[in-house]
């Protein structure tokens, strides 16, 4: 590629080239893309040219936000978005409200993320743009879903399938993404994996690679919660080839806690700790402290089946200050309940039960019956221990209740129940848990 002194800063054409150039280069390498937007940045000011410099900030921020460097990501943003609006071009005004919402997103901040979202489709309205319009919404849905409000979020969901319908085009391959990841956290894995081939195959066919990798890494986990392993595996194995090759160290990490669930679950105990391991290690560059805590929540557990008390324990820990520092409430519940479950091999009941009753009353206050039909058996078996049948026999009772209660629910009802005793796993939701890795600029989509 041409240098900027071998460059005619007399055209606006050449800023431009540049601009596509970095568009193309994004599929493949999104380091080489940062580069020639910067390139663009450059010429595009010297020649004073606005609506290039505003489209080179604009691609610039996508580079710098799929390398999860969210800071200066936001940065470029808000410098196209500034020109756009002085342009009043309202198709880059709404792409870059997009984006921008789109980091907050990966900054975990839903509120500011929605907000974006809702100027964004405001914007687009005004102009008529269906197409985009109904990707924005399915990125909102995602917001909603990530915060738990899953009413919402199939709300946008089904509205953004319904303008694209209604527009005679195509469903974007994140709304089927996204839709199997709702089916995935309702315990329908089939539909799941169904909507999510569907995705894979939007990917495959758009040679979009990236975006490819991460709905391989939701099949990946739509097999764990299917228990089949080895198919798990082969998924996310070749989800982490492509996201090394093109560098996006935030779904690797978030890949390798799954490769490191799936091994687990195999108890192959060495190949699970590699894989977590590498996931923590990514984790704390990018200064993901939710997932960090997370997956020392997850070695504490794999450390536990080893009959490894010690570092069961100490790993436990870690992940109990983290958690306590930024109010992971699920995750303080979660490891509650672990450090019981330690000190009840240790027989001792008085520690085991004052762990299980700071659990027990995150449980209620989640209304997370998931949790407590654990937490009161747990309870049960701690009582039987120190024979105190009597207890041990009233826990029981309770474990049957919480499981009657659960069933007896209304659908809806029961999907907010799973939903606030889901565990987030180091995924792609915030995963991820799921593949939360939000894609390129004009859709955030889970993986």
């Amino acid at each position: 590629m041409d240098s900027i002194k071998n460059i005619d800063r007399n055209s606006f054409e050449e800023v431009d080239l540049l601009n596509k150039q970095a568009e193309e280069a994004r599929k493949e390498n999104n380091n080489l893309s940062l580069s020639v937007s910067k390139e663009a940045i450059s010429i595009a000011q010297l020649l004073g040219y606005t609506k290039g410099l505003a489209k080179a900030y604009l691609n610039a921020g996508i580079s710098c936000r799929l390398s999860s460097n969210f800071e200066a990501a936001i940065e470029y943003y808000q410098e196209a978005l500034n020109l756009y609006k002085r342009l009043n071009d309202k198709k880059g005004e709404s792409r870059t409200l997009n984006a921008l919402a789109n980091v907050y997103y990966n900054l975990s901040n839903f509120t500011k993320a929605i907000e974006y979202y809702d100027e964004c489709v405001f914007v687009l309205q005004s102009i008529g743009d269906l197409k985009f319009e109904a990707i924005v919404l399915t990125n909102a849905g995602l917001c909603y879903q990530e915060s738990g409000d899953l009413k919402a979020a199939l709300n946008n969901y089904l509205e953004s399938l319904s303008i694209s319908k209604s527009n005679g085009t195509d469903a974007h391959y994140a709304l089927y993404n996204n839709l199997g990841i709702v089916y995935l956290e309702t315990g329908r894995y089939h539909e799941a994996l169904m909507y999510f081939t569907e995705a894979l195959k939007k990917t495959q066919a758009e040679k979009n690679v990236i975006d490819e990798s991460f709905t391989l890494a939701n099949i990946g986990r739509t097999y764990i919660y299917m228990s089949d392993f080895v198919n798990a595996i082969t998924y996310l194995s070749e989800a982490m080839l492509i996201m090394k090759k093109y560098g996006n160290r935030q779904a690797e990490s978030q890949v390798f806690s799954n490769l490191g669930k799936s091994y687990l679950k195999m108890r192959c105990y060495p190949e699970a700790i590699k894989y977590y391991n590498r996931a923590l290690k990514y984790y704390k560059e990018i200064g993901d402290k939710s997932s960090v805590d997370h997956t020392l929540c997850e070695l504490g557990e794999l450390y536990f089946e080893l009959n490894d008390y010690k570092t069961s324990r100490q790993f436990y820990m870690d992940g109990l200050e983290i958690s306590q520092n930024i109010n992971d409430v699920m995750n303080i519940l979660r490891i509650n309940t672990g450090l019981a479950r330690l000190y009840l091999k240790f027989r001792d009941t008085e520690k085991a039960a004052s762990y299980l009753s700071n659990a027990e009353k995150l449980a209620k206050a989640a209304n997370s019956y998931k949790d407590l039909i654990k937490i009161s058996k747990i309870f049960s078996e701690n009582c039987s221990i120190s024979d105190n049948y009597k207890e041990a026999k009233v826990f029981m009772e309770k474990h049957n209740k919480y499981l009657a209660k659960l069933s007896n629910l209304s659908e809806e009802n029961k999907i907010q129940a799973i939903m606030l005793g889901h565990i987030k796993n180091s995924f792609i939701n915030n995963t991820p848990a799921y593949y939360n890795i939000p894609k390129q600029e004009e859709v955030l989509s889970q993986a």
